[in-house]
């Protein structure tokens, strides 16, 4: 009588783990149904234009081009998202990224807001020798 207790206990319990490890396989991947909770998009003082995908040189001799103090570009990146926003006014030049890993970052430069978006349309940086080094921070802080 005690093997036939044991021998069924062990079987419900093989049943058990069966039937759990078939209702996981056909669950849809656990994934969040909430919107993150950091959402890259401009400040509203900003006008941005979605220039699809593009690279930075591209985005910046867009930028360099687009007339206003306070403009934006809005493009793909090597499956990145970026928003690059002039600041003419403030002579600043900010970056927000969100890479295609989930990191959301952004750089600023100041100083020279022109200057920079002419290098950057032939070198695909911002970085003038001479001028200021970016700042930079997560987005998550």
């Amino acid at each position: 009588m005690k093997r036939f207790v044991v021998f069924t206990l062990s079987l419900a319990a093989v049943a058990g783990i069966f039937w759990f490890m078939v209702l996981e396989l056909g669950r849809e991947p656990s994934g969040r149904d909430e919107p993150p909770a950091v959402i890259l998009r401009a400040p509203e003082a900003f006008a941005v234009e979605d220039i699809g995908t593009a690279t930075f040189e591209v985005a910046a001799a867009a930028l360099s081009s687009s007339s206003g103090d306070t403009v934006g570009v809005e493009f793909s990146d090597d499956g990145d998202t970026v928003i690059l926003l002039a600041d003419r006014v403030e002579q600043k030049i900010t970056e927000m990224r969100a890479a295609r890993t989930g990191t959301l970052v952004e750089r600023t430069w100041s100083g020279d807001v022109d200057r920079r978006l002419a290098w950057a349309a032939d070198n695909g940086n911002l970085d003038i020798p001479g001028l200021s080094p970016p700042t930079g921070k997560n987005l998550y802080h």
